[in-house]
Parts: C-alpha cells; sequence; structure tokens
C-alpha cells in the first residue's frame, strides 16, 4: 500500500470511529430511555446471537452476563464490544425492527431502515471499514466514491459532531470536484476562526476535498492553499470596504 492510500485510511478511519462511536451511545441512550433497567435483558438477545456467530471459545457477551455487574453497567460493556458491523446489523435485527417506539427516536434525524438505501450505504460503511481494517486498498480504489457516500450518509442522519450542517454535506459530498477557492469559501462560511490557524485549516481543508472526489495525491499543496486564503481574505475586506462606502455614499444622498 503507498502513503498516499495510507494517509486517506487514517484520515478516514477518524471519521469511521465517530460514527461507531455515536451508534453506541445512541444504543445505550435510547434503549435505557425507553426500557430503564430492563434495556440489557432486551438486548441480551442479540448479543447471545453474538457470541455464537463469532464462535470463539470464550463468549464475550456470556461472561458480560454472568458477571456481578448491574444491568446498566452490563448494558454498557457489551455495546461497547460490538464490532461496527455488529452494530449495523442490529437495524435488521427483531430486537430491533419489532421495537417500533425504539426505531422511531434511534436517529436523531428519523431513518427508516428496512430501505434499499438504507441497507445499501450500511454495506457501504461495512465494506469501508473492513477495507481499512484488512488494508484492501485494491477495493478501496474501485469503490470509494461508494464507500464515502455511505460514510457521509450515516454522519447526517447521526448528526455526529463534525462541523459540517446536513445540508453541508450534501453540497460537498454530491457536487462537482470543487476549486481550492470554493472550499476554503465554505470552511470561511462554517467558521472564520479557522483561517486564523493554518494548520486548522489544511487539516480541515483535506478533509472536506477527500469526501468532494479528490485523493490524497491529487491534494493541493499547503503553500496554494495558503496563498489562495490570503487572496479570499483580501477579496471579502474589498468587497466589506464596498459595502460600508455605499452605505455612507446612500446617508450622503
Amino acid at each position: 500500500m503507498d502513503e498516499y492510500t495510507l494517509t486517506e485510511f487514517s484520515i478516514f478511519y477518524k471519521r469511521l470511529m465517530v460514527v461507531e462511536n455515536c451508534l453506541k451511545t445512541l444504543i445505550v441512550t435510547r434503549y435505557t430511555t425507553i426500557f430503564g433497567d430492563n434495556a440489557y435483558n432486551i438486548l441480551y438477545r442479540y448479543f447471545h446471537v453474538l457470541d455464537i456467530k463469532r464462535k470463539l471459545k470464550e463468549q464475550v457477551f456470556k461472561s458480560i452476563y454472568l458477571s456481578n455487574k448491574n444491568n446498566n453497567e452490563k448494558l454498557f460493556l457489551s455495546v461497547n464490544k460490538l464490532y461496527l458491523g455488529e452494530i449495523l446489523n442490529i437495524f435488521a435485527n427483531p430486537v430491533f425492527l419489532k421495537n417500533k417506539k425504539i426505531a422511531k427516536i434511534f436517529f436523531p434525524i428519523y431513518t427508516t431502515t428496512n430501505t434499499s438505501e438504507f441497507q445499501q450505504k450500511q454495506k457501504a460503511l461495512k465494506d469501508f471499514r473492513n477495507c481499512i481494517a484488512h488494508g484492501n486498498d485494491k477495493k478501496y480504489h474501485l469503490e470509494r466514491t461508494r464507500m464515502i457516500k455511505g460514510l457521509v450518509f450515516f454522519e447526517k442522519i447521526l448528526q455526529c459532531s463534525t462541523v459540517f450542517t446536513n445540508d453541508m454535506l450534501d453540497k460537498i459530498s454530491n457536487q462537482r470536484k470543487m476549486s481550492v477557492t470554493e472550499i476554503l469559501s465554505i470552511i470561511y462560511s462554517i467558521d472564520k476562526s479557522y483561517f486564523k490557524d493554518d494548520k486548522k485549516l489544511i487539516i480541515l481543508f483535506d478533509d472536506i476535498a477527500l469526501i468532494n472526489g479528490y485523493i490524497f495525491k491529487s491534494l493541493p499543496q499547503r503553500w496554494t492553499i495558503i496563498r489562495r486564503k490570503f487572496d479570499l481574505e483580501k477579496h471579502i475586506k474589498e468587497n466589506e470596504n464596498n459595502q460600508i462606502q455605499l452605505k455612507l455614499d446612500n446617508l450622503q444622498n
């Protein structure tokens, strides 16, 4: 695997981990909200199935079940033992699908999980995680766009703690490949303070560019981004001065 792909993997892995942690948090909080201390007993049906499927000598979820922990602790420990694929598979399991109360409130943005779109995006996210985990750069390069769209889909419905709004994610991931100035304009509209820290600006720029269609090897050089930043700031300042002058002229007239 070349260094460029490895760097892309590391960037996207951070985003995947945010999605995974969001999902784990929601499983614990949503089931506890509806079922209280009984949440663990309901989900243990699913955990028991996973022990069987994993075919490991030491049954992880059974060990937690037999421990002296209380139900809330058991739920937290069990959910943290889930792999991303197992988390995603829960949405096709009766323990989720037949529970209308949970299905209705689970995602911050209401999402129906038994649709072809959800299933496709779910598969894309699992494939993305597996590509990174197993270093499958061949599959990654062939299906990169599909997997990134799966990641963005889950970031949207989970409203993960990223700097992007839903509309912004749509614009970034579905629009044509944007220019350096266009990406910088998006960053400026998100938070002007990024322009005061070149390191943070570059990191965010690369993050946006990679889900907009760039590959790491083709990312603009740091000096290009910084130069365009100064050009954009100059343009913004000139516009602001023109607006101020226009207001003054209107007042005088």
